[in-house]
């Protein structure tokens, strides 16, 4: 049994890399390898899509995405079983002014009918054109307007990899490492506060003004 971890690829202005995670479970075996050719195809065509005009408005022009990694990993140890990297011939820059820092983030939470941690995922979406209200939450029709195109394109990402192994079908689902198991979503949400991926902080570098004290 095995699982499939795509990871969105992109930079921010600055020279900082960001990333998102979606795992997808196949509901059939690859066999004993799997095949380079159609693993490579997927990648490609995973890195080629477009997020929607909403989650690019809330990336800002200072990101843009830059292609996608597929890696296939057995389901009892985690072990690495087979891995596509692709890149976009031109990044795919976001839209808008950028307000927010670029920890920012909007969070889509992966929602499984398993209880506990392990059946809940988390995937965040870099959000530094994000508009907050006068309360500093999302506006509530902003958000349903994500949260749509954001369903589109984890179905646009299974069904590019559906189309590339198609003896195979594929789930969004949730992978938990501590109980190796992998239970399929069944719901995504988004809420209304702008979170903050601290790990999209661990390249940017940061000028300085300083005065002498006191």
């Amino acid at each position: 049994m095995s699982y499939v971890r795509v990871s969105i690829l992109g930079t921010t202005s600055g020279g900082e890399v960001w990333s998102i995670n979606p795992v997808f479970d196949p509901t059939a075996e690859w066999g004993t390898t799997v095949d380079q050719t159609a693993l490579d195809a997927a990648a490609a065509a995973i890195a080629a899509l477009n997020p929607g005009v909403f989650p690019l408005g809330q990336l800002s022009t200072a990101m843009s995405v830059t292609g996608a990694r597929l890696e296939v990993r057995d389901d009892a140890s985690d072990d690495l079983i087979g891995i596509s990297i692709a890149t976009r011939a031109t990044p795919l820059a976001g839209t808008g002014a950028a307000k927010l820092p670029p920890q920012s983030a909007i969070v889509v939470s992966i929602r499984t009918n398993t209880p506990g941690a392990s059946g809940r995922g988390r995937v965040y979406w870099p959000a530094m054109g994000a508009t907050l209200l006068a309360t500093g939450r999302l506006d509530s029709a902003a958000m349903a307007t994500f949260i749509t195109q954001f369903r589109t394109y984890l179905t646009a990402q299974r069904d590019a990899l559906a189309t590339a192994f198609p003896a195979i079908g594929f789930n969004l689902a949730v992978r938990s490492k501590t109980t190796h198991t992998t239970p399929h979503a069944v719901r995504i949400q988004v809420g209304d506060v702008v979170d903050t991926q601290r790990r999209r902080r661990d390249n940017l570098a940061e000028s300085y003004s300083t005065l002498s004290f006191p």
